[in-house]
Protein backbone atom coordinates (compact mmCIF):
# COMPACT_ATOMS: atom_id res chain seq x y z
CA UNK A 1 0.00 0.00 0.00
CA UNK A 2 2.87 2.38 0.80
CA UNK A 3 4.42 1.72 -2.61
CA UNK A 4 1.11 2.62 -4.28
CA UNK A 5 0.91 5.87 -2.31
CA UNK A 6 4.46 6.79 -3.22
CA UNK A 7 3.85 5.97 -6.90
CA UNK A 8 0.65 8.06 -6.87
CA UNK A 9 2.48 10.97 -5.30
CA UNK A 10 5.28 10.81 -7.86
CA UNK A 11 2.72 10.68 -10.67
CA UNK A 12 0.82 13.64 -9.17
CA UNK A 13 4.01 15.74 -8.95
CA UNK A 14 4.95 14.90 -12.53
CA UNK A 15 1.45 15.78 -13.78
CA UNK A 16 1.49 19.03 -11.83
CA UNK A 17 4.90 19.94 -13.23
CA UNK A 18 3.66 19.29 -16.77
CA UNK A 19 0.57 21.45 -16.18
CA UNK A 20 2.74 24.23 -14.76
CA UNK A 21 5.04 24.06 -17.77
CA UNK A 22 2.05 24.12 -20.15
CA UNK A 23 0.62 27.15 -18.33
CA UNK A 24 3.93 28.99 -18.57
CA UNK A 25 4.41 28.06 -22.22
CA UNK A 26 0.91 29.33 -23.08
CA UNK A 27 1.49 32.62 -21.25
CA UNK A 28 4.92 33.05 -22.84
CA UNK A 29 3.55 32.36 -26.31
CA UNK A 30 0.62 34.74 -25.89
CA UNK A 31 2.88 37.56 -24.74
CA UNK A 32 5.53 37.05 -27.44
CA UNK A 33 2.86 36.82 -30.14
CA UNK A 34 1.17 40.04 -29.01
CA UNK A 35 4.50 41.84 -28.73
CA UNK A 36 5.61 40.73 -32.20
CA UNK A 37 2.26 41.69 -33.71
CA UNK A 38 2.51 45.16 -32.17
CA UNK A 39 6.10 45.66 -33.31
CA UNK A 40 5.26 44.54 -36.85
CA UNK A 41 2.28 46.89 -36.96
CA UNK A 42 4.38 49.75 -35.61
CA UNK A 43 6.99 49.23 -38.31
CA UNK A 44 4.28 50.04 -40.86
CA UNK A 45 2.79 52.99 -38.95
CA UNK A 46 2.37 56.32 -40.68
CA UNK A 47 4.28 59.36 -39.51
CA UNK A 48 2.16 61.20 -36.98
CA UNK A 49 4.08 63.44 -34.58
CA UNK A 50 1.01 63.92 -32.38
CA UNK A 51 1.04 60.16 -31.66
CA UNK A 52 4.57 60.22 -30.21
CA UNK A 53 4.28 59.10 -26.61
CA UNK A 54 0.90 57.47 -27.20
CA UNK A 55 2.12 54.03 -28.14
CA UNK A 56 0.62 52.63 -24.95
CA UNK A 57 -2.82 52.96 -26.56
CA UNK A 58 -1.68 51.20 -29.73
CA UNK A 59 0.15 48.47 -27.85
CA UNK A 60 -2.93 47.77 -25.74
CA UNK A 61 -4.94 47.31 -28.94
CA UNK A 62 -2.61 44.45 -29.85
CA UNK A 63 -3.19 42.71 -26.52
CA UNK A 64 0.32 43.22 -25.17
CA UNK A 65 -0.79 44.53 -21.79
CA UNK A 66 -3.33 41.75 -21.32
CA UNK A 67 -0.71 39.12 -22.14
CA UNK A 68 1.79 40.85 -19.86
CA UNK A 69 -0.72 40.70 -17.01
CA UNK A 70 -1.04 36.95 -17.55
CA UNK A 71 2.72 36.69 -17.20
CA UNK A 72 2.58 38.61 -13.94
CA UNK A 73 0.28 35.92 -12.55
CA UNK A 74 2.30 32.87 -13.53
CA UNK A 75 5.91 33.82 -14.26
CA UNK A 76 8.89 34.57 -12.08
CA UNK A 77 9.86 38.16 -11.32
CA UNK A 78 12.87 38.06 -13.63
CA UNK A 79 10.64 37.21 -16.57
CA UNK A 80 8.09 39.85 -15.64
CA UNK A 81 10.85 42.47 -15.45
CA UNK A 82 12.26 41.45 -18.82
CA UNK A 83 8.77 41.49 -20.34
CA UNK A 84 8.32 45.02 -19.03
CA UNK A 85 11.60 46.02 -20.65
CA UNK A 86 10.55 44.38 -23.92
CA UNK A 87 7.25 46.26 -23.87
CA UNK A 88 9.03 49.56 -23.23
CA UNK A 89 11.49 48.93 -26.06
CA UNK A 90 8.61 48.33 -28.48
CA UNK A 91 6.97 51.54 -27.24
CA UNK A 92 10.23 53.37 -27.95
CA UNK A 93 10.25 51.83 -31.43
CA UNK A 94 6.70 53.08 -31.96
CA UNK A 95 7.73 56.61 -31.05
CA UNK A 96 10.67 56.54 -33.45
CA UNK A 97 8.47 55.37 -36.33
CA UNK A 98 5.60 57.81 -35.79
CA UNK A 99 8.11 60.64 -35.29
CA UNK A 100 9.04 60.07 -38.92
CA UNK A 101 12.49 58.53 -38.70
CA UNK A 102 13.30 56.59 -41.86
CA UNK A 103 14.11 52.87 -41.65
CA UNK A 104 17.73 53.59 -42.55
CA UNK A 105 18.17 56.28 -39.88
CA UNK A 106 20.29 55.59 -36.82
CA UNK A 107 17.31 56.30 -34.53
CA UNK A 108 15.17 53.70 -36.27
CA UNK A 109 17.93 51.10 -36.41
CA UNK A 110 18.83 51.64 -32.74
CA UNK A 111 15.21 51.36 -31.61
CA UNK A 112 14.62 48.26 -33.75
CA UNK A 113 17.83 46.65 -32.48
CA UNK A 114 16.96 47.44 -28.86
CA UNK A 115 13.51 45.87 -29.25
CA UNK A 116 15.08 42.78 -30.81
CA UNK A 117 17.73 42.46 -28.09
CA UNK A 118 15.31 42.86 -25.19
CA UNK A 119 13.02 40.28 -26.77
CA UNK A 120 15.94 37.87 -27.22
CA UNK A 121 16.95 38.28 -23.56
CA UNK A 122 13.36 37.64 -22.53
CA UNK A 123 13.14 34.50 -24.64
CA UNK A 124 16.36 33.18 -23.10
CA UNK A 125 14.93 33.74 -19.61
CA UNK A 126 11.70 32.01 -20.66
CA UNK A 127 13.61 29.00 -21.94
CA UNK A 128 15.43 28.68 -18.65
CA UNK A 129 12.16 28.84 -16.75
CA UNK A 130 10.64 26.10 -18.89
CA UNK A 131 13.66 23.87 -18.32
CA UNK A 132 13.44 24.38 -14.54
CA UNK A 133 9.72 23.65 -14.37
Amino acid sequence: MLATLVADHVRWRRDRSERDRDTLRAAFTAYLTALSTAKDAFSRAETSPERVGRGHVAIAEHGVYAAQQQLELVAQRAIVRRAGSATLSVLDFHDVVVAGHAPDSSEYVDAWRSARQTRAALIEEMRKALQRT
